[in-house]
């Protein structure tokens, strides 16, 4: 980062800076691993995830404008390496349906990420009695919260599917 953080102003946007990097590069970096999935349902919540990503950077560049900064993202070391383990994991696995599960895990773990560092900003944001940031901050928070939540049912279901399934084959063998 260019600016050094002095305040908890500069640290706020500094995380929001983050963000907005993770935003901007969520949308081809999972868009090209979910093109190796199976399930229909899974590609169409992975898509309506990637789709969310405008309305977020849109929300965050409101947020650079309010604090009178340029929406500019700063490499996000952390996203990179989420979004690297995601693209190793998909790429060497060969069963269509533990890619599935993988993906749910990866994107999970890139949502527990944002909705962490969304969680700080926008605390920040409340210390520093910037309301409208920081409902805007809410606003994106939810959403991520919504789509974990979301991987977490479809996990399940199709943890349990394939437990069933894999069941099923023991008998048949047997």
């Amino acid at each position: 980062m260019k600016r050094p953080i002095k305040t908890l102003r500069d640290a706020l946007a500094f995380q929001l800076a983050g963000l907005y990097y993770a935003e901007t590069k969520v949308k081809d970096e999972l868009k090209s691993c979910s093109e190796h999935l199976f399930l229909p349902i899974l590609k169409r919540e992975i898509k309506k995830y990637l789709e969310s990503s405008d309305s977020k950077l849109l929300k965050l560049e409101r947020i650079f404008n309010y604090l009178m900064q340029e929406p500019k993202g700063r490499k996000n070391k952390v996203f990179n390496e989420l979004m690297d383990e995601t693209k190793k994991m998909i790429l060497s696995t060969n069963s269509p349906h533990l890619k599935d599960i993988l993906m749910i895990s990866c994107v999970q773990n890139i949502c527990s990420y944002k909705v962490s560092s969304y969680k700080t900003a926008y605390l920040f944001a409340v210390e520093l009695e910037l309301d409208i940031v920081a409902d805007l901050i809410q606003h994106i928070l939810a959403r991520e919260v919504k789509t974990g939540t979301m991987l977490a049912e479809l996990a399940i279901e199709e943890f349990n599917r394939i437990q069933r399934a894999d069941k099923l084959q023991e008998k048949i063998i047997m």
